[in-house]
């Protein structure tokens, strides 16, 4: 009866791992944004205070902006999420991501067709531009 009670604990451990996260499947060159939902921004402005936070808030935007401007000129899909629990998919790798267990508020990362990169919109742009 032990080897049973074991199995049975390991598949409810093994679901649990996965509850709350939402998958999601690539399967050709995509762009993922991961933004922070509106629970996250208040608190960052509550943080920094109104002035510093728009300023903050315009730049992000800016850089947001032009990465995404870029990456529709390479006609490169576009996914955009404020999930923070998402598990992604993409050929034989996948990357599950907790937004709440980083310090990181905006996210993005290139899938090219068979690898992950993540990187800020800066050095995203940077690395699509070459």
């Amino acid at each position: 009866m032990k080897p049973y009670l074991i199995l049975l604990l390991i598949l409810i451990t093994s679901c649990q791992s996965n509850q709350g996260f939402e998958e999601i499947q690539l399967s050709k060159p995509t762009m993922v944004s991961i933004s922070p939902d509106s629970t996250v921004t208040k608190q960052l402005q509550e943080k920094m205070g109104d002035e510093n936070y728009f300023v903050f808030i315009d730049d992000v935007m800016w850089y947001d902006s032009e990465l995404m401007m870029l990456v529709d000129s390479f006609e490169i899909e576009q996914l955009s999420t404020e999930k923070r629990k998402i598990k992604l998919i993409g050929g034989s790798n996948n990357w599950q991501i907790d937004m709440d267990t980083t310090d990181i508020k905006w996210r993005y990362i290139y899938f090219d067709g068979s690898e992950f990169l993540e990187s800020d919109a800066i050095a995203m742009k940077e690395f699509l531009s070459n």
